[in-house]
Parts: structure tokens; C-alpha cells; sequence
């Protein structure tokens, strides 16, 4: 009996950071097999790469621990970057304000429309991804907005600390914000609540629809930061082609965190480590030459893998 329950324990230790155990490994076989790998360069440009994925990721956690799913993300960083670029160009800081604040209301209407109307996520945040993909299409006349910003540009692409990139700063904020929201304050344990059983957990007093509601507005946010980190390291934002397939890569790494896609616990600790797998194999297969469609694969196989893997002990039972 007591071995059989360390055997769960055991699995249960591995289920829960699966996630962080992937991405060891693949650390561990780059630094050995890949040329030039452990290199500062390489630091940098993993930072400046994944940030984005895992911003959005993060928010995505949320989402998915409620029970939904959010395709609209990749349109809010279009949207958010454009509107932003737009203010820099007219230096109006207004206007930079006025994208922010934007991105954040369509999170709210996908909250408002899940929770209060009962449409469902898919369907809400699909209507959402091709309004906010054509408002930045129509805004700045489907053509990429530049602009020149030298101090900016700067200060995004030149490291601040050492050979640090502020990229790294940024994420570890990030991911400690929303750890402590989910781990150290009641959001985390209303959000598993409601993911797990949304009726139970509205008898029990839960304001489902203010948890809902912040959950899409919170990814909202994290994808406007997405959004000008990919536009400020060129200058520019195209409405066409920032943050397209980024809730692919978001949804992957979710999932490979441990983050139950029926809802459930948000793991931001396994949501981070997932986002870094799909990154690490990107760059591997960049380093070696191999062909974008075998990284698409290999990702493919990852996500299956762990999705297996997380539903162990739920068919066992």
C-alpha cells in the first residue's frame, strides 16, 4: 500500500513539472550536441524570442483554467502595436494610452460574453480575433505603420544589466506577478473552483463573472506587452503579421504546463517551462539546420506527449 501510494506521489511530482523536467533535459542536450550553444548570444536572443510566447502564455493560463480559451490574442497584439505605433509616430502619448486601454475592453467583452451571455469561448474570442485584426487592418490602411524612435529601440534591443537583456527583466516580473496573484491571494483558488465546477463554485458566494471577466482582461494586457515587444525590435507593426499563430504556440505551452484544458489549477511555474520548451526546440532546430516543418512536428509531438502524459491519472481511475 505505502509503495503504491509513493508511486502516485512520484507521478504526481512528475506530472506537476513535466514541464520544467522537458526543459532540463533539452538544456542539457543543447549544451552538449549543439555548437556555440552556451554562448551569451544565445541568452540573449532565447530571452528576446520566448518573451513574447510566454507573456502571452501566461495570460492564456488563465483563460484556460477557467474552462475556456482565448484565439483572439494574436489579433490584440496586432491591434496594440499598431494603434501604439501610430501615437509614436504622432507622438501622442494619448493615443498609446487610448491601445492599451482598448485591448483590455475587448478582454472584458470576451469575459462579459462567456460569463454573463453563456456564448461560448471558441466562438466569442473567434467574432473578436477578426474585429480586432480589422480594426488594425483598417486603421492603418492594411500598410506596416514605422516609425523612428531611437531611445526606444534602444533600450528594447541593447542589454541593460551586463550582457542581460531587458527582456529577462520584463518576464521575471511578469511571472512573479502573476504567480503571486494565482499562489499567494484567493484569484487562484476562485479560478480552480470555478474551472473545476462553475455551478459549485457560484453557490459558494464565487463572483464568477468579475473572475471570468479579469482572467480575458489580464490577457488582454499580456498581449498588448506581447505585441510591442515584437513591434519595437524593428520599428514597425505590420496589422498583418504580428502575433500571427501566437495563440498556437500560447495554447502549446499551456497545455504542456500542466494547465487542465477542461480547467482546473493555472500552473504558471509549468505554463513559463512550456513556453521555454517550444522556444529551446526552435532554436535547436534553427542551430542545426533543420527544416520548419520538422520543428512544427517536433512541437506537435511535445504537446501530444504531455497531454498523454497529464491525462495518466485521470484514466487510471
Amino acid at each position: 500500500m505505502t509503495k503504491k501510494k509513493g508511486i502516485t506521489l512520484d507521478l504526481a511530482f512528475f506530472k506537476k513539472n513535466i514541464a520544467l523536467i522537458l526543459f532540463l533535459v533539452l538544456l542539457i542536450f543543447n549544451i552538449i550536441s549543439t555548437n556555440n550553444f552556451l554562448s551569451w548570444i544565445t541568452f540573449n536572443n532565447f530571452f528576446k524570442q520566448v518573451s513574447r510566447v510566454c507573456l502571452v502564455s501566461l495570460g492564456m493560463s488563465l483563460v484556460i483554467a477557467t474552462g475556456g480559451i482565448d484565439i483572439s490574442v494574436g489579433s490584440a497584439m496586432a491591434l496594440g502595436s499598431v494603434l501604439a505605433a501610430l501615437g509614436i509616430v504622432h507622438a501622442s502619448p494619448l493615443l498609446i494610452i487610448i491601445s492599451v486601454i482598448l485591448v483590455i475592453g475587448f478582454g472584458c467583452l470576451a469575459g462579459v460574453a462567456v460569463s454573463k451571455f453563456a456564448i461560448l469561448p471558441m466562438v466569442a474570442t473567434l467574432a473578436l480575433r477578426y474585429v480586432m485584426r480589422g480594426m488594425a487592418k483598417g486603421i492603418s490602411g492594411a500598410a506596416n505603420v514605422t516609425y523612428t524612435a531611437p531611445k526606444l529601440t534602444a533600450f528594447f534591443t541593447q542589454p541593460v544589466v551586463g550582457r542581460i537583456p531587458v527582456h529577462f527583466f520584463i518576464l521575471v516580473i511578469a511571472v512573479a506577478v502573476i504567480y503571486i496573484l494565482v499562489n499567494k491571494m484567493k484569484l487562484g483558488a476562485r479560478i480552480e473552483a470555478y474551472g473545476n465546477n462553475p455551478v459549485a463554485a457560484r453557490n459558494c458566494g464565487i463572483n464568477t463573472v468579475k473572475i471570468v471577466i479579469f482572467c480575458y482582461a489580464v490577457t488582454g494586457a499580456l498581449s498588448w506587452a506581447a505585441g510591442m515587444l515584437e513591434a519595437v525590435v524593428v520599428s514597425s507593426a505590420h496589422p498583418s503579421t504580428i502575433g500571427t499563430d501566437m495563440e498556437i504556440d500560447a495554447i502549446a505551452a499551456t497545455l504542456i504546463g500542466g494547465t487542465p484544458i477542461d480547467g482546473g489549477y493555472p500552473n504558471i511555474v509549468g505554463t513559463t517551462c512550456g513556453a521555454f520548451v517550444l522556444q529551446l526546440i526552435s532554436m535547436m532546430c534553427n542551430m542545426n539546420n533543420v527544416s520548419y516543418p520538422v520543428t512544427l512536428m517536433l512541437k506537435a509531438g511535445i504537446v501530444l506527449a504531455a497531454l498523454y502524459f497529464h491525462g495518466i491519472g485521470k484514466r487510471s481511475r
